[in-house]
């Protein structure tokens, strides 16, 4: 998986640590640091050929013109009907999702000061600023009992990407909760044959 930034990386990093997936799956986790820096890692990860499949997972801006640009990107790789399959997004952006383990919430953008008061709510961390000892409190902080819980506010969210919030990431989550892996070959079937 390639991950935009370290929201992600943390987070991932800590559902891994829970085993809420399946063991069929061997994950790994790019963390492209930046959304402009995924185009590139995708690529990379595509062409060592060391994957089943390759997916990524971003932010949907407010205004998603970062968000457009990965789409471009993945395009200009595998095709222009393709890029949408691999990308699993989160708008405004996955500290809704993360949010989600520890209560409800609804965020309508990805600015961390908006978020604040939010974050020191339902985590007790103040100041949110996205930092990385921030981010991995916050996700130290996730048990496996919050999983079901965030299961359940996740799939109420819209998969309309146009809606703030929305989400697609529960039929990721879906998928690699299950032992049938079925879904990479049909999903590479789709990607990479016309």
């Amino acid at each position: 998986m390639i991950l935009e930034g370290f929201e992600e990386y943390y987070y991932f990093k800590r559902l891994l640590s829970l085993g809420v997936f399946s063991s069929v799956y061997d994950i790994t986790l790019i963390n492209a640091k930046s959304a402009s820096s995924i185009p590139a890692k995708y690529q990379d990860a595509l062409a060592s050929d060391s994957y089943s499949i390759v997916l990524i997972v971003c932010d949907m801006d407010r205004r998603p013109k970062e968000y457009e640009m990965i789409l471009q990107g993945v395009k200009d790789i595998i095709g222009d009907n393709c890029g949408e399959k691999v990308i699993v997004f989160t708008r405004p952006c996955t500290l809704q999702v993360i949010l989600y383990h520890f209560g409800d919430v609804t965020l309508t953008t990805q600015s961390k000061k908006s978020a604040r008061a939010d974050v020191q709510r339902l985590t007790g961390v103040a100041n949110y600023d996205a930092h990385q000892d921030q981010l991995e409190r916050i996700c130290q902080g996730i048990y496996r009992k919050s999983w079901n819980d965030m299961c359940k506010r996740l799939k109420s969210l819209s998969t309309d990407s146009h809606d703030i919030p929305s989400s697609n990431m529960w039929v990721l989550f879906e998928r690699l909760s299950s032992d049938d892996f079925a879904w990479i070959d049909e999903m590479d079937k789709s990607i990479f044959t016309k």
